[in-house]
C-alpha cells in the first residue's frame, strides 16, 4: 500500500554534496530483477553461515495481470552473489517482505504480503538451496502491507505481525515452530486512519516485543505495549501508550518508514521516522506514557524525498550511526550521519553513493565477511539489485584506533564475532538490558558465537579482565 500511495505524490528534488566514506564502486548482483524492485531483506537463507539477499517487485503500473517476482541471491561468503531460481512468479504487489526461521530447520524462511491479492504467505527454506511452495497464513486481509517477525508471546517460536490498510487493523499471528500460525486478537483496530506501518521492538525494557504503528489518515505514530510479562500469564494483550509519539498532519506528511534503534547511543531504543513528503527524518526520545521529544536527523535540504533509514555502526567505532536512502532520482542516494556516545548523531551527512536508482529499501550487513558492514539495495528506477563494499577495514581507516576489538555484525541475527589483535581465548558474558546474565561463551579471534537462542533486543558483552563493554542488537 505504501507503493500505491507513492504513485500519487508529486516528486520534487534537491541535490547536495557531502563528504565521502570509503566504499567501493557499485557491484551489480542482478541487472534485471523484473519491473520495480521494491522490498528487500537479508539473512542466511540457506543455512551455510553467509548473508544472502531476497528481493520482491511491485509492478503497480504494469500489465494485467501484473508480473511480479520474489527472487533470492546466494552469497558465497565473499560477497559474490548468484541469482537463484525465482521463489515466486505468481505473487503480485509485494508490499511487505521479511525473513525469519519459521520451522526451526535449515536457513531462514521468506515471509511476504500481497497488497492486491490480500494475503500473507511464507516460503520455507528446503535445505537444498531452494524454497518450497507458497503457504498462505491469511488470505482474507484487505490491503496488507509491512510484515515483521519476532517472538511476541515468548514461547521460543517465530510469530508474525502485519497491517491491513483498508480496514485499519494491525494483526499478529502466533507460530507453533512447525509452520502453523493462529490469528490472535488484534494489536489495534478501528482507528479509521488506515494503518500504514508496523515495527516490533522491546521499547519498555521488559523483554517482550512491543509494536510501533503508523497511520496514513492522520500521519500519527503510536506505541502499543505488549503486556505478556506484566500479565504474569501466557496471554498477550496490548495497551496503547497514553502519549502519542507524533500526532502528525493530514496535509504535510507521508510516513514511509519507521524503525527502532539506539540513535543517541545511551542504551535505550528510539523510534526513527522517515517522511517521504516533507523530507524530514526524525528520531524520538520517548518516555513510556510520557514525553516524546522529536529530534531532526535530516530534512529536505539534504534529501528531498528520503525513503528508508537504518541504525547501524557503519564505521566500527562502537557507536550506532544512521544511514538513509533517497527515494527520488536526483539527490545523493545513500548518506550516513555519524553517531556519538550518549548524544545526537552528527548534523553533517557523509556520502556513500550518488546515483538516481530510487532505493525504496536497503539492508546493512557484512556480506564479504571482513568484519565491517556493507550496504545492499534495490534500484527501483533501473530494476537492479546491487551492493557497496565497505572498505573501512581493508583501508585501515577505522575512526576507533583505541578500540582493540571490533564486534560484528551489529545488529546480528544468528552469530557474532570479535576481531582484533589477540590470540588468547576470551571469556565472554552477555547481559540483557536489566543487567541479567543470559549467556557465557569462550571465543578466539574472529570466531563466531551462536546467539540464535537469544530473544530480540539490546545486549551488553563483557569480557573477563577487560573494562570495555560492547553493545549489540539481536534482531
Amino acid at each position: 500500500m505504501k507503493k500505491t500511495l507513492l504513485c500519487v505524490i508529486c516528486l520534487t528534488f534537491f541535490s547536495s554534496l557531502m563528504f565521502a566514506q570509503p566504499f567501493a564502486a557499485v557491484q551489480t548482483i542482478d541487472p534485471s530483477t523484473g519491473t520495480d524492485p521494491y522490498e528487500f531483506a537479508s539473512g542466511d537463507l540457506d543455512g551455510d553461515g553467509d548473508i544472502d539477499l531476497v528481493m520482491a517487485t511491485y509492478d503497480f503500473n504494469g500489465g494485467t495481470p501484473a508480473q511480479d517476482y520474489i527472487k533470492w541471491y546466494k552469497n558465497d561468503g565473499n560477497g559474490n552473489f548468484t541469482v537463484e531460481t525465482e521463489v515466486s512468479t505468481t505473487i503480485q504487489y509485494v508490499d511487505g517482505l521479511t525473513v525469519a526461521n519459521i520451522d526451526g530447520q535449515f536457513g531462514l524462511d521468506i515471509i511476504a504480503t500481497s497488497a492486491n491479492q490480500d494475503k500473507l504467505v511464507y516460503f520455507l527454506s528446503d535445505g537444498m538451496g531452494g524454497f518450497g511452495s507458497e503457504v498462505v497464513i491469511d488470505g482474507a486481509l484487505i490491503g496488507p502491507g509491512e510484515v515483521v517477525a519476532g517472538d511476541i508471546n515468548l514461547d521460543g517460536h517465530t510469530d508474525i505481525a502485519t497491517i491491513s490498510f483498508s480496514n485499519s487493523r494491525t494483526q499478529w499471528y502466533s507460530g507453533d515452530g512447525a509452520g502453523n500460525f493462529t490469528a490472535e486478537a488484534d494489536i489495534e483496530n478501528g482507528t479509521g486512519n488506515s494503518t500504514l506501518y508496523i515495527n516490533l521492538a522491546d521499547l519498555d525494557g521488559d523483554t517482550d516485543l512491543d509494536a510501533v504503528v503508523t497511520y496514513y489518515g492522520n500521519q500519527s505514530i503510536e506505541i502499543y505495549y505488549n503486556q505478556y510479562v506484566e500479565s504474569g500469564s501466557t496471554a498477550v494483550t496490548w495497551i496503547k501508550d497514553t502519549v502519542t509519539v507524533d500526532s502528525g498532519s493530514t496535509t504535510t506528511n507521508f510516513i514511509f518508514n519507521v524503525i527502532t534503534g539506539d540513535v543517541n547511543n545511551d542504551g535505550n531504543l528510539n523510534i526513527v521516522m522517515v517522511d517521504n513528503f516533507s523530507g524530514d527524518v526524525v528520531w524520538y526520545d520517548k518516555v513510556k506514557n510520557g514525553t516524546s521529544t522529536a529530534n531532526t536527523i535530516s530534512d529536505d535540504s539534504i534529501i528531498d524525498r528520503p525513503a528508508v533509514a537504518v541504525v547501524a555502526d557503519i564505521n566500527n567505532d562502537g557507536e550506532n550511526d544512521v544511514l538513509l536512502t533517497d527515494g527520488g532520482s536526483i539527490d545523493d542516494a545513500i548518506i550516513w550521519f555519524q553517531g556519538a556516545d550518549n548524544a545526537a548523531p552528527s548534523a553533517t551527512p557523509q556520502l556513500v553513493a550518488d546515483n538516481n536508482f530510487q532505493m525504496y529499501d536497503f539492508t546493512v550487513d557484512d556480506y564479504d565477511g571482513d568484519g565491517d558492514k556493507d550496504i545492499a539495495s534495490v534500484g527501483f528506477s533501473n530494476d537492479t539489485v546491487f551492493w557497496y563494499e565497505n572498505e573501512l577495514i581493508t583501508l585501515g581507516v577505522s575512526e576507533s584506533e583505541n578500540n582493540e576489538l571490533i564486534l560484528y555484525p551489529n545488529p546480528a541475527h544468528t552469530h557474532i564475532a570479535l576481531k582484533g589483535n589477540f590470540n588468547e581465548t576470551l571469556d565472554m558474558t552477555i547481559l540483557n538490558t536489566l543487567g541479567q546474565e543470559v549467556m557465557n561463551a569462550k571465543l578466539m579471534n574472529d570466531e563466531r558465537v551462536d546467539i540464535s537462542q537469544l530473544k530480540t533486543g539490546v545486549y551488553i558483552i563483557k569480557l573477563k579482565d577487560n573494562t570495555t563493554s560492547y553493545k549489540f542488537v539481536k534482531n
